[in-house]
């Protein structure tokens, strides 16, 4: 759904993913964590790049990543409600997959350290 890369990239396209299961699912009301005061995001045609000027960990982003990270607070709250508006962007993915896709996408930009806790 989203790409990474940068200097932490490998060949998979989710460097820091792990499995969700059920159990480790994040419920939608667990509230979204906050773009990093030392992250960089610049929006480009093909997606966009998110540096961390801290460590200089950048991810370059896909379209649907990018809206992903447009959708991080303020924009949206819950994790619900990240999940609601990119079904209502994407309307014929399966609800599933966006909830997966978008809880591994966070869980990478969390393990960067391009985004912080709420």
């Amino acid at each position: 759904m989203w790409s990474g890369c940068g200097t932490r990239c490998t060949d998979s396209p989710l460097p820091f993913s792990r499995a969700v299961t059920e159990t480790a699912a994040l419920p939608p009301d667990h509230l979204l964590p906050h773009p990093s005061p030392s992250a960089i995001f610049k929006e480009l045609d093909e997606g966009g790049v998110v540096l961390s000027t801290t460590d200089e960990v950048y991810f370059g982003v896909n379209p649907v990543g990018a809206h992903i990270w447009s959708l991080l607070p303020p924009a949206s709250r819950t994790f619900g409600e990240l999940c609601t508006a990119l079904r209502a962007r994407y309307p014929d993915a399966d609800p599933d997959r966006i909830r997966v896709d978008a809880q591994q996408f966070l869980e990478a930009l969390i393990a960067s350290g391009l985004v912080v806790a709420a």
